[in-house]
């Protein structure tokens, strides 16, 4: 019997992981505490993502797909006072969610698509996204958006990594991000958990 319980919820988990991979769909709201589980926190803390995205001081900076706000606190420390923090999600629920869990310290909220953001061109400094671009059902529009949004010399930073079901190979994500217009930059963290960030060209539109 417990045989049979397990091969079911296999079964279930592979049949949930191939409709994703057809059909994106966003993290639900829901499933937040999982965003917070102490595993996570110890591999990829919010103040090493912080880090490994590149934000420093005074960058202006849109955070996609925040969840709840687990990688935002350490964003906003990271770009101090001087620096301003939009973070952008196409789910009114979960900006309902990080403006409960962060109160008054909650930064620009903007209920909009991954790939069509209303933002003027060049107003970002960066554009960090942890594991949300295979989420987006247009992730080459999405990264099209985010090359005319960055200023010349701005930075892409993506986080990708198992077990999450839209991951995405960095082999694959250069590939795609090389055709939006960004170059390769730096790499961090491992082959199944890595953080790749890109440049955009200083002659960019």
């Amino acid at each position: 019997m417990e045989l049979l319980l397990i091969a079911v919820i296999v079964v279930g988990i592979l049949v949930y992981l191939a409709r994703q991979r057809r059909s994106p769909r966003p993290f639900p709201p829901w499933a937040t505490p999982l965003l917070h589980s102490p595993l996570r926190r110890r591999s990829f803390s919010p103040e090493a993502a912080a880090e490994r995205h590149g934000l420093a001081p005074g960058n202006r900076v849109l955070e996609v797909g925040p969840g709840d706000g687990y990688l935002t606190p350490a964003a906003i420390d990271r770009i101090g006072p001087g620096g301003r923090l939009v973070c952008l999600d196409v789910q009114l629920a979960m900006l309902h969610k990080l403006r409960g869990a962060l109160g008054s310290h909650t930064p620009a909220l903007v209920c909009a698509s991954g790939s069509q953001l209303p933002f003027r061109s060049r107003a970002f400094d960066l554009v960090f996204l942890s594991h949300v671009l295979g989420e987006i059902p247009d992730p080459m529009g999405a990264l099209a958006e985010y090359a005319r949004v960055l200023r010349p010399g701005g930075t892409l930073a993506i986080t990708e990594g198992l077990p999450d079901p839209d991951f995405i190979r960095c082999d694959r994500l250069v590939g795609m991000a090389r055709l939006a217009g960004f170059v390769p930059a730096e790499r961090l963290g491992r082959a199944l958990h890595y953080t790749q960030r890109f440049r955009i060209g200083e002659g960019a539109a």
